[in-house]
């Protein structure tokens, strides 16, 4: 079943679900967790301040505006709102295969304004 959050970035409040996949079910079950995200084009990532857990679940790279990835190896957690140096085109698209997790929506012209770090909090929405 699909766990509605709420990724908090302080003056923005991002609204979606984690999807019913291992991955998502495992994320949910860590609620709330925070993030410290560094920025690569419009995608923001990083790692939680708890293990998410391996998952390995099948990855893609190319996602969509306001999807959520995960990255087994690593333990990023990502969040796409636009191209990243990577893409061909308008497509967000991730450096590495990642498992989608989620998505959210909220006012990405404004989360395009925050700097190259930012803090999160993910929750139960």
């Amino acid at each position: 079943m699909p766990q509605a959050i709420v990724i908090d970035l302080g003056s923005i409040k991002l609204t979606g679900e984690f999807n019913d996949s291992q991955a998502g079910r495992a994320l949910a079950s860590r609620l709330p967790f925070n993030l410290s995200l560094g920025r690569w084009g419009e995608e923001y990532y990083g790692n939680a301040d708890q293990d998410l857990g391996r998952h390995g679940e099948p990855g893609r790279e190319v996602m969509a505006v306001g999807e959520l990835g995960y990255h087994d190896e690593t333990g990023w957690f990502c969040v796409f709102f636009g191209p990243t140096p990577a893409s061909q085109g308008d497509e967000p698209r991730a450096a590495v295969s990642l498992q989608p997790v989620g998505m959210v929506d909220g006012d990405w012209a404004a989360v395009r304004r925050l700097g190259g770090r930012v803090r999160a909090t993910v929750s139960a929405g």
